[in-house]
C-alpha cells in the first residue's frame, strides 16, 4: 500500500490552514506561506516516490519482489494491492447518468479525509486529518462522532473562502445593531466565536430551456364624462415562445441548509470557481450532501422553469396585467457538476428555539433569525402610546371644557 500524507507544512510538520484573504496555505508554526499548487506538487512527488517504492517491493518495476514471508496466490496479491481508483469512463448519452459513473475519489484524496457524523441531525461532515470538528454547524449539538466516508463523489469545483472568520464575527455583530427588540441575554449569550467554515455542497446544471406559454393580456382604458366614469377592460391572448441557455444553475444538496438561507446569500462569483483541490480544505469542515443529483434536479427545473417564464413574460409590454395560460417547456441538460461553495455558519438556542445564521464566504452576504423580545415591544409601546394617549384625553378634555363654556 502506496504511503499517504496530510497537508502538513512542507518545513516543519506543523498544521497548514488555508487563508481565504492572501489565497495560502498558512503555517501558524513556523510562519510559512504555500499556494496550494506548491502544497499539491511538493505531496504528489512525495506520493510518487512512494508508489514506485511499493511497487519497487512488488516487483512490479522488473526488480524481484522483496521476501515477504508469506506465499500469496495472485487472487490475492492483486487484492492486497491498494492504488490510486482507475476512472470509469461511461457511454451514457445522459450527462447526470454520466457524471454519477465519472466522478470518484481517488484513494490518496479519500484517504486524507475523515468523516464525522452528528448524532442529532445526521449531518456528515468531511474534514482533512488535521482539521477537528467539535460541533455541528446546523444543530449545535456537540456529540459529533467519527465516521466512515461512504459513496462520495469527489467534487469538480470549490471556490475557496475570502471572508475570515474575523469578518464572520464583525458582520454578526453588524447585523445585531439596530435591532431594538432583540433581547440582551441573546446577544449576551450567542457564542458568535463559535461561528464555523462549512463547504456547502452544491450541484450546477447547465443547459438549455424551450418555452411555449400562452398569456392572458388585460388592458384597462378608463375616461369620464361630466355625469359617469367608464372603464373598459380588453382581454389579449398572447403567446410567446423561445429558447434560453442555463450556465450552472446552483442547488445546494444539503437538506440541512435552509433553502431560504441559501437563496438569501446568493450570488457567489462564479469567475472565481477553481479546480477542486484538497488543499483548500484545512482549516473548514466539508459538509456530505444527502441528496445527490437526481434528487436536486426537480429543483434546478423549477428555477429554470420560473426564470424561462418571467423572461418571455418580460416580452409582454403594455397591459395593465398579465397572467400565464399554458405553458410548455422543455429543459435539456448538458452538463452537470459538483461544487464546494463557502458559508460561515453558527447555530444558536434562545428559549429552546433554534436560531442559524448563515454568510457568502467569498462575498460577506448575511442572512440569519433573530428573536424578539415581547417585553420590549409592550415597553416600547407603552412608551409611545401612553404619553399620546394622555395628550389626547387633555384635548379632548380641553375642547368639551371649552364647548361647554
Amino acid at each position: 500500500m502506496a504511503e499517504t500524507t496530510n497537508y502538513q507544512c512542507p518545513n516543519c510538520g506543523g498544521q497548514l490552514n488555508f487563508i481565504g484573504k492572501t489565497g495560502m496555505l498558512h503555517c501558524d508554526f513556523c510562519d510559512s506561506d504555500f499556494t496550494p499548487a506548491q502544497v499539491e506538487q511538493i505531496y504528489a512527488e512525495r506520493q510518487a516516490k512512494d508508489d514506485a517504492r511499493a511497487a519497487k517491493e512488488r516487483g512490479d518495476d522488473g526488480t524481484a519482489p522483496k521476501p515477504t514471508g508469506k506465499h500469496m496466490s495472485a487472487a490475492e496479491a492483486s487484492t492486497s494491492e491498494t492504488t490510486r481508483v482507475h476512472v470509469h469512463r461511461s457511454t451514457s448519452t445522459d450527462p447526470v447518468q454520466a457524471y454519477l459513473e465519472n466522478s470518484r475519489w481517488e484513494n490518496v484524496d479519500e484517504e486524507n479525509m475523515r468523516a464525522y457524523n452528528c448524532s442529532s441531525c445526521g449531518a456528515q461532515l468531511m474534514v482533512d486529518q488535521v482539521t477537528a470538528v467539535t460541533s455541528c454547524p446546523y444543530c449545535g449539538n456537540n456529540t459529533v462522532l467519527p465516521g466512515q466516508l461512504s459513496d462520495v463523489l469527489k467534487p469538480d469545483y470549490v471556490i475557496p473562502f475570502k471572508m475570515s472568520k474575523d469578518d464572520a464575527v464583525q458582520a454578526l455583530q453588524e447585523y445585531y445593531k439596530g435591532k431594538r427588540f432583540l433581547p440582551d441575554s441573546f446577544t449576551n449569550q450567542n457564542h458568535i466565536e463559535e461561528m464555523q467554515g462549512v463547504y456547502v455542497p452544491f450541484w450546477l446544471y447547465t443547459g438549455q430551456a424551450d418555452g411555449d406559454i400562452t398569456f392572458s393580456g388585460e388592458q384597462v382604458t378608463t375616461w369620464s364624462d361630466s355625469q359617469n366614469s367608464y372603464t373598459q377592460t380588453d382581454v389579449y391572448e398572447l403567446r410567446r415562445a423561445g429558447t434560453l441557455n442555463f450556465t450552472k444553475v446552483p442547488v445546494d444538496g444539503s437538506t440541512r441548509m435552509p433553502d431560504t438561507h441559501m437563496d438569501a446569500i446568493e450570488p457567489f462569483d462564479y469567475g472565481e470557481l477553481t479546480d477542486f483541490s484538497v488543499a483548500y480544505l484545512p482549516g473548514y469542515i466539508t459538509d456530505r450532501y444527502d441528496q445527490d443529483v437526481l434528487e436536486c434536479d426537480p429543483r434546478a427545473r423549477g428555477r429554470v422553469e420560473n426564470t424561462c417564464t418571467s423572461s418571455l413574460q418580460n416580452t409582454t409590454g403594455g397591459f395593465s396585467s398579465v397572467s400565464v395560460n399554458a405553458a410548455e417547456i422543455s429543459i435539456d441538460w448538458s452538463q452537470v457538476s459538483y461544487a464546494l461553495l463557502p458559508v460561515w455558519m453558527l447555530h444558536t438556542r434562545w428559549n429552546d428555539t433554534d436560531y442559524l445564521f448563515a454568510m457568502n464566504g467569498q462575498t460577506g452576504k448575511l442572512i440569519g433569525d433573530l428573536p424578539i423580545d415581547n417585553g420590549k415591544v409592550t415597553k416600547r409601546f407603552l412608551t409611545i402610546c401612553v404619553p399620546l394617549l394622555v395628550v389626547i384625553i387633555l384635548v379632548i378634555q380641553f375642547l368639551l371644557g371649552g364647548y361647554t363654556a
